[in-house]
């Protein structure tokens, strides 16, 4: 299993649409260098899922730390982005 941790966590409304972005900081603290990492992202509204999935982080090389950013298609900051309030982030596989 990767040695991967993420970090710098935010969500927030795009700068150019109504969605939901998420921002963070993916760390490798293994040996090896990946070339895909997929992140699996699940967000809540009071223990209630209001988007999961999955997607990709490409050239994340050993001892590195990249930065994402992923726009969620049809969540609308305004109507249920702000009220998220706890998310679940982890990797989903690593190659």
């Amino acid at each position: 299993m990767p040695n991967l941790s993420y970090h710098n966590i935010v969500i927030e409304k795009s700068d150019s649409s109504k969605e939901v972005v998420v921002k963070g900081e993916v760390s490798n603290h293994s040996d090896k260098s990946y070339s895909t990492v997929g992140v699996r992202i699940v967000l809540f509204i009071r223990n209630v899922t209001v988007a999961n999935m999955v997607f990709t982080v490409n050239g994340l090389p050993s001892g590195a730390t990249k930065a994402f950013k992923k726009t969620i298609d049809d969540l609308e900051y305004d109507q249920v982005g702000r009220d998220i309030n706890r998310f679940d982030i982890y990797t989903e596989t690593a190659f």
